[in-house]
């Protein structure tokens, strides 16, 4: 390799190690802050960027693989066998971030081996997962043969060369059941996908697209290498796929065409921003590339190779995303923009395949082919193996530390540090006119609420309608009930444990001041300007000889003598606690499901399950008033 190939190797896999270490910072957000710190995602747009390329599109750019091992091995084209190394090492890379994709898009990516265990025969879901699971398993079968052959397990080696045909078989049956699988993901899903991409042929235009991109992907590869290493060109072994290429490309447009017109949506073309888009889409996959190819434009020089095959590949990619979320916004009304976060993953995930297919490369005889007089004017000769300096293994090493520190400067604080609860203030409840609606098992009877300006029936009751945010998620109280089951006045310390100075009964809201984070109950500067000043703090601070410290500090008890503490519910504060107030939704649920588990061991398993979330939240949450019959 001259010179040049030298320092375009060691900038290409500088870039492509920063990527790495960009991903690494980010993934870690991913995997321990959740999906909430690095994606747009929704629930109504769960499916983004990477299912959409990283899943669907990743698989079908490893379909050359076993497009090029069946035109070898099945349709004995043995002028293209010297593809056949690489495409399967591609396939197999491929695969495998198409699996570590998954694993950042999936909410539990721990129960990513479910499938293997917990069979659902009659999903689509289930069928890829298992062919992928499959395929990957051929796959690497059938590129083992590269690093063994220059060991020393040459028995192993034999054993995989002899069942290389059954595999072939094997593998093309796989990637013909889910390449179209994944198409069939979105028949169930005719109401969120565009009329111009929805049909019933989608697992056919599925597959039909992963030929033509596998194939394209072949030639992107082939080129880039060339141009990485500075080999010899393969644009005559290259050659020879270009009109195959063009008649999958045609035949692919062709269906998706005549599938317009059946169905009756070919005017849908000339309608809205998704005709242009459709257009677009289908012209640079298919009419273009498809026209060089046939015209022989493409096959005049391998820059217009190279650029036709891109274009496949951006082309059929758009589509996979397209189909995946894109085509859904008009229908659906869900808009969806992936983050900068989801942009560097897919990107690192790419990045990371690139780098170990570039490893196999410098390795192991990724290139090498066996000799063959009558081939020896299309077949380059065998890529030596290559040796990379230690100074280049050091430039990428601070290359990715350097990316590592930059995603983590430029990281959301919540990525990086936890996320935080937007400051969410309570107000207190509010007194409504309710009424006692029948039960529903296993919950105890409900209280609805009794429109407004109606007659309230005779059992009407006022209650207490807890909505601390405000936010419709209401529980209706009955509070006077709930007061005399547990002994009247004298018990109101029970839920009420602490009281504010001259106050009793003090409501839960005063102290519990946010929804969701702690609120300091104790106003040092308050306590210091009421007692006087500074020569006040001997009054709490009795210990000169220790720091004037909360741990050091008289109890509260001491001076505010009628607050209620200790009760059965909520323990007293220590000394040396930090007087903090727990949110108000945790508050609420620690008095209340505490109480109520108390009342279900008493009851064992009879009804009704007071503990339950719907004993006080009713489903669906709604401040829409019944009438006072209890009846919709």
């Amino acid at each position: 390799m001259n010179d040049t190939g030298t320092v375009r190797l060691r900038a290409v896999k500088g870039t492509l190690w920063f990527i790495l270490g960009v991903t690494f910072a980010v993934a870690i957000a991913r995997f321990f802050g959740g999906l909430g710190q690095t994606t747009n995602l929704t629930d109504g747009t769960p499916w983004g960027l990477w299912v959409g390329f990283d899943v669907m599109g990743g698989v079908a750019l490893a379909a050359g693989g076993f497009v090029i091992a069946a035109l070898v091995y099945c349709f004995r084209l043995e002028q293209l066998r010297p593809l056949v190394r690489p495409a399967v090492l591609t396939a197999f890379l491929g695969y495998v971030a198409v699996a570590v994709g998954l694993m950042f898009d999936l909410g539990r990516p721990w129960n990513i081996w479910r499938p293997m265990f917990f069979w659902q025969h009659h999903s689509v879901l289930f069928e890829v997962a298992w062919c992928v699971m499959l395929y990957t398993t051929v796959l690497a079968l059938e590129f083992l043969p590269v690093p063994l052959e220059s060991s020393r397990f040459k028995r192993i080696y034999d054993i995989l060369r002899r069942v290389t045909l059954p595999l072939v078989i094997l593998g093309i049956m796989l990637s013909t059941l889910h390449q179209s699988s994944l198409g069939s993901l979105f028949l169930i899903t005719p109401g969120r996908v565009h009329p111009l991409w929805y049909s019933p042929l989608l697992p056919l235009i599925f597959f039909v697209s992963a030929i033509g991109l596998g194939m394209a992907m072949v030639m992107v590869e082939s080129r880039g290498t060339s141009w990485l290493y500075g080999k010899p060109s393969e644009f005559k072994l290259l050659k020879v796929l270009g009109k195959p290429l063009a008649w999958v490309l045609l035949t692919y447009a062709g269906i998706r065409f005549c599938d317009l017109v059946v169905r009756g949506h070919f005017s849908d073309m000339f309608h809205g921003w998704e005709a242009a888009l459709f257009v677009f889409e289908l012209s640079i996959s298919a009419l273009i590339p498809a026209a060089l190819l046939l015209t022989g434009v493409a096959q005049r020089s391998s820059r217009a190779m190279t650029l036709t095959a891109l274009m496949v590949v951006f082309g059929f990619i758009l589509h996979r995303i397209d189909v995946g979320g894109v085509s859904g916004i008009s229908v659906t009304g869900a808009s969806y923009f992936p983050s900068w976060q989801e942009i560097i993953v897919t990107l690192g995930v790419v990045a990371g395949a690139i780098v170990v297919f570039l490893f196999f490369v410098e390795n192991f005889n990724v290139y090498h082919h066996e000799t063959d007089e009558e081939l020896a004017d299309i077949l380059p000769p065998r890529l030596d193996v290559i040796r990379m300096p230690l100074s280049t293994v050091r430039h990428s090493s601070f290359l990715f530390v350097l990316g590592v520190a930059l995603a983590f400067a430029f990281m959301p604080g919540g990525a990086v540090f936890g996320s935080r609860p937007v400051e969410t203030p309570v107000r207190g409840a509010r007194q409504v006119v309710a009424v006692e609606v029948p039960a529903q098992a296993p919950f105890g009877p409900r209280m609805a609420l009794v429109p407004l300006g109606e007659k309230p029936a005779e059992n009407w009751k006022d209650v207490l309608l807890i909505d601390g945010n405000r936010a419709e998620r209401i529980s209706l109280f009955d509070h006077d009930d709930h007061m005399k089951r547990l002994g009247g006045h004298e018990k109101c310390g029970t839920c009420h444990h602490l009281n504010k100075p001259n106050d009793r009964a003090t409501s839960c809201w005063e102290c519990h001041r946010d929804q969701y984070e702690p609120t300091r109950i104790f106003e040092h500067a308050r306590h210091v300007k009421e007692l006087g000043g500074n020569d006040a703090c001997a009054m709490c601070h009795t210990d000169a000889s220790k720091p004037r410290s909360r741990e050091h500090t008289t109890s509260c008890l001491e001076c505010h003598r009628d607050m209620i503490a200790g009760t059965d519910l909520v323990a007293a504060p220590a000394a040396d606690s930090a007087f903090e107030a727990p949110g108000y939704m945790r508050a609420m649920h620690g008095a209340c499901v505490t109480c109520h588990e108390r009342e279900d061991a008493k009851n064992g398993e009879a009804n009704p399950r007071l503990a339950l979330c719907g004993t006080c939240h009713a489903q669906p949450v709604d401040l829409t008033p019944v009438p006072a019959s209890g009846k919709e």
